[in-house]
């Protein structure tokens, strides 16, 4: 059998993340993500490089935005093909299709040609739902006689999951974004128990050598809040709205459950809260840190538009948290971090990744009293608040992919999802542990014969 590779986005990067995988002539695309800063059509995976291929199957891993995003893109090139995903990512698709359509209106409102979103439009959302194909992890799903998939819990966010494909006899292992460790919510992934021959691998952290723990940041996280707390001033948690804003919330708990941190009151996105409740009907069904516990037991204020400029928080100490987490223009984070900056007993805490472009980074890397300049016609805020860097990654450690490497043993590896940086870091050293095994680290376009 005949298996061939293509990145249609998201290879060398982390953003649109589509790739096409051929099977003689069975045609697969994995993932059909946006790139989260990239604009007009340079936001979309390259579908027009294969508009003229029989696509058939369309495979979701998860429902961030860098993996779904596009699936109205995607129809509107292919709409016959079947889509799978795992029932929570189905559940999560309405939900965050119905923002990103928003986000893209508005970034096309000037634009005169606004072909490329045509598909963003009510008819197309509501009929996603219906032509899904919803799976459990474990279950076997046939392509044809010769071709089946499972999914495989990735332990990146609720109903995350790395597929396992079996073609020909060859074993082919897709990632998509893995976590190796439990989260305050999630358990770790899942991996094959089985030698595979082909992996094809995320290396979002692998730039990074020494990434914290979580203990160790949950530790310094308490002693940030406490120090903006007890200056009388509130902490801003930018976050984004699917996962990460769900395991901020628990670990927040779960500190002044403990007592580590004073019993104030927590604002919360509205679309996170919609996010919540969906988290909340898997409690049993899918696997949990805490079978049965639901985040709804957890007390919160919904944070609403009015609060911005005018909020109780401005007079009382609380916790923010709040989307979007790179901190992206005219987003909740972004508007009351620009509040928050002026005032020296206030608070910012940045629990992740910000791409160097987005204002997120300027935040997170700012010196004290240093104005912050966020377009050209921007008349500066001076950084007086207390702004802190924590590290609560939903994606694996260099060592732990290592690790996943050793364990699975693939004949050849497939490195994506990640900047140069990470890419080679991943790449070098697995070419020295394992000189005879096939490093790839794919140029988008091109395509690799992998049988």
């Amino acid at each position: 059998m005949k298996i061939n590779f293509k990145v249609l986005g998201g290879g060398t990067e982390i953003g649109a993340n589509s790739y096409l995988i051929s099977f003689n002539d069975v045609n697969v695309v994995l993932d059909a993500g946006l790139h989260p800063r990239a604009r007009g059509v340079s936001s979309f995976p390259d579908y027009d490089s294969i508009k003229n291929l029989n696509i058939e199957h369309l495979i979701i891993s998860h429902a961030h935005t860098d993996h779904l995003g596009a699936l109205p893109y995607f129809l509107k090139f292919f709409p016959s093909a079947k889509i799978y995903s795992t029932k929570p990512t189905l559940s999560f698709a309405e939900v965050m299709l119905s923002n990103t359509t928003k986000i893209l209106k508005q970034e096309f409102e000037l634009e005169f040609d606004k072909s490329t979103i045509s598909n963003y439009k009510e008819e197309t959302l509501d009929i996603i739902p219906m032509i899904m194909k919803r799976y459990d992890y474990n279950e076997k799903v046939f392509l044809n006689e010769k071709i089946s998939f499972e999914f495989f819990d990735a332990g990146h966010i609720l109903g995350s999951a790395s597929v396992l494909i079996n073609a020909g006899g060859k074993k082919i292992f897709y990632t998509g974004d893995i976590n190796l460790r439990n989260q305050s919510l999630i358990p770790k992934a899942d991996l094959p128990g089985h030698k595979i021959d082909i992996l094809i691998t995320e290396s979002t952290n692998c730039a990074t050598e020494d990434y914290p723990d979580y203990k160790n940041e949950m530790t310094r996280l308490a002693s940030f809040i406490n120090r903006v707390i007890n200056k009388g001033g509130s902490v801003l948690i930018p976050s984004f709205a699917l996962g990460k804003a769900q395991e901020l919330l628990m670990r927040v708990h779960t500190l002044m459950r403990k007592n580590e941190i004073p019993h104030v009151p927590v604002y919360y996105s509205p679309m996170s809260k919609a996010i919540n409740d969906i988290y909340d009907d898997y409690n049993y069904t899918v696997n949990r840190i805490k079978r049965g516990f639901k985040l709804s037991e957890i007390e919160i204020n919904i944070l609403k538009r009015m609060d911005y400029y005018k909020g109780d928080f401005y007079k009382h100490p609380s916790i923010i948290i709040a989307t979007s987490g790179m901190m992206m223009p005219r987003t909740a984070s972004y508007i009351l971090a620009r509040q928050f900056l002026p005032r020296a007993n206030f608070g910012i805490a940045v629990c992740g990744y910000c791409d160097p472009e987005t204002p997120g980074y300027l935040i997170k890397n700012s010196k004290p009293y240093e104005t912050l300049y966020f377009n050209m016609y921007d008349q500066g805020v001076e950084a007086k608040c207390e702004i802190g860097n924590f590290r609560f990654s939903s994606h694996s450690r260099k060592e732990e992919l290592e690790g996943m490497i050793e364990h699975l043993n693939p004949e050849t590896i497939i490195i994506v999802h990640g900047d140069e940086i990470a890419i080679n870091s991943l790449g070098s050293h697995t070419v020295k542990k394992y000189p005879d095994k096939r490093i790839i680290a794919p140029d988008k376009g091109k395509v690799y014969k992998l049988s």
